[in-house]
């Protein structure tokens, strides 16, 4: 009986400890300006993301997430692509594209303006 509520507690813990799997992961995402910046951060200020930090110069995105919230990498590039930014596994839609404001255009180098990421939102 005892083995058996050992076995039954281990299986508890085990079970716990990867619900609670943070994933460390460092992928390619779309952005020109601060303003870019700021709404892919944004977008990853939801429950499960633990860290979430854009790099604007070399397009990279830091993320440390928990599986239990986000079982599928996919997951947490969506959260990019539902703001209208590409990452280097899935494209976001051209209509939320389109919606970002023009100088956030970063898809061909005639789109792609020079902007300071401070004007109306």
């Amino acid at each position: 009986m005892k083995n058996l509520i050992f076995v039954v507690l281990s299986l508890l813990l085990v079970t716990n400890i990867s619900a609670q799997k943070k994933v460390d992961v460092t992928f390619e995402v779309g952005g020109v300006c601060g303003m870019c910046e700021e709404r892919i951060e944004k977008a990853y200020d939801v429950k499960g993301i633990v860290i979430a930090d854009y790099d604007l110069e070399i397009h990279q995105l830091h993320v440390v997430y928990k599986t239990k919230h986000f079982p599928d990498i996919l997951d947490v590039h969506r959260l990019a692509t539902s703001v209208g930014h590409d990452t280097d596994l899935i494209k976001a839609s051209d209509e939320v594209y389109a919606k970002i404001h023009e100088c956030c255009k970063y898809r061909s180098e005639k789109e792609t303006l020079k902007c300071s990421g401070d004007h109306e939102r």
